[in-house]
């Protein structure tokens, strides 16, 4: 009866298409509705609720997208234990190519932002900016000696008020609905600023797509040693270069250079990366994937490597990175499309559908049995059956439509997955959505 019912909305509408989207025009993650950034702490609750969160407009051209963002999420942020910084609006730019392009001399990442996550926020690469005895030979491990200063979203703000991630968000991942389970391959939670997308931690288990899903492992491992004498490339040091000996004060996985790569060890390549077909990218694309071990904590080298696979956008990088200015003739990037926050199992969950048009009536759609695809007379549904809806929907004289959706408690744990339908002069299918209830 409910695969009858949803397959009858869908064919009452004979001129939906399914336009194909481009992956780094609509994995974005836009605001709405004028959400604010929030907190459970109420100081940096009073400074983080001025700025809108998330990505706030995104315009493209043939070659690049720019994604405009204070670099505040829509997610809880803070506490920050033993960090005295303050997480305040940054108004970015970020530029990221559309046809990326891969490097004949691979680059080091750098310290600063290396890539942004789909919320608009940036994420570090594996370093804390510093080493033993400031000799920059033995650079500390981010996760491991500021680990303490991570909020429940696994991010934290810097002296100049950045706030950032160097490893998996957690909060963001739940908010796209990816818990890092191999139940659906992991969605795009951001771009590395050479234009590669950076998937969470789960991926088809061959490059080709076959065999099923499982959680991408790094090639990495910890060094067998005690002395802190030779660096993972074999070369060995001056003394004054020698760095302390592993103890209790200086476990392995203290430094980045207590790992080493062992090529085929794992899933993916130094650049914790590979080659592959992935949902968004059916004839194959370079991926970066979130590592992360089997209890889901953080995993180096964490997001990418040393080193990024492909050629770099600098107008990211570096003093005044960030601030990218889109040509005159760059395009809007308005989608009809879902954006939900709040969504915890027994709470209310605020969503708001968007760039409908004006009085559009809209049909919202969700399933939590997969995301599909499920075909019709019009194309593929990105719903498994059982699928469900919600009461026929009016957009106001914006195209949008914002209403409160109780969760039920039986719904925790689960992974939501949403679709909208607009029933307007343009008939029209929004990209899906999906999130994970905790």
């Amino acid at each position: 009866m409910r695969r009858a019912l949803c397959l009858s909305l869908i064919a009452a509408v004979p001129d939906v298409a399914l336009a194909a989207q481009d992956p780094e025009l609509g994995a974005w993650r836009q605001n709405l509705d004028g959400t604010k950034g929030r907190s459970d702490d109420a100081g940096i609750h009073a400074s983080v609720s001025q700025f809108d969160a998330d990505v706030t407009d995104a315009v493209f051209t043939n070659q690049h997208v720019y994604v405009d963002g204070e670099g505040i999420p829509s997610h809880k942020i803070g506490p920050w234990p033993n960090n005295p910084n303050t997480a305040t609006g940054r108004d970015w730019t970020w530029r990221i190519p559309r046809s990326p392009r891969p490097s004949n001399n691979p680059v080091e990442t750098g310290l600063g932002a290396i890539g942004t996550m789909v919320n608009g926020v940036p994420f570090f690469n594996a370093k804390d900016g510093r080493s033993y005895r400031n000799r920059r030979v033995w650079e500390q491990d981010a996760i491991y000696w500021e680990g303490l200063s991570l909020d429940v979203g696994l991010g934290h703000p810097q002296m100049s008020g950045d706030y950032h991630y160097h490893s998996r968000p957690t909060l963001l991942s739940e908010q796209l609905g990816d818990n890092g389970l191999p139940r659906e391959h992991s969605p795009i939670l951001g771009f590395a600023f050479d234009g590669y997308p950076v998937y969470g931690p789960i991926g088809f288990t061959n490059p080709d797509g076959t065999g099923g899903l499982k959680r991408m492992e790094s090639s990495y491992t910890l060094r067998n040693i005690t002395r802190r004498r030779v660096l993972p490339d074999g070369t060995r040091l001056s003394q004054s270069d020698y760095g302390p000996d592993v103890s209790a004060q200086y476990p392995l996985g203290c430094y980045v250079q207590d790992f080493k790569l062992v090529a085929g060890s794992g899933d993916l390549d130094e650049h914790n990366g590979r080659f592959g077909i992935t949902p968004e990218y059916p004839q194959g694309t370079y991926a970066y994937f979130m590592t992360v071990d089997e209890n889901l904590e953080p995993a180096y080298p964490y997001l990418i490597g040393p080193r990024y696979y492909g050629v770099v956008d600098t107008v990211n990088t570096g003093p005044g990175g960030g601030r990218a200015n889109p040509p005159g003739t760059a395009t809007d990037y308005d989608p009809f499309s879902i954006y939900a926050n709040d969504v915890e199992a027994g709470g209310t969950g605020q969503v708001t559908i968007g760039n409908a048009e004006p009085f559009a009536t809209i049909i919202l759609a969700w399933s939590i049995a997969g995301a599909g695809p499920t075909p019709s007379p019009w194309g593929d549904v990105s719903l498994s059956y059982p699928i469900r809806q919600v009461n026929p929907l009016s957009a106001d004289a914006n195209g949008k439509v914002t209403l409160g959706i109780t969760i039920p408690l039986s719904l925790a744990t689960q992974t939501i997955f949403a679709q909208a339908l607009q029933q307007g002069s343009s008939p029209e299918l929004s990209l899906p959505a999906r999130v994970y209830v905790p």
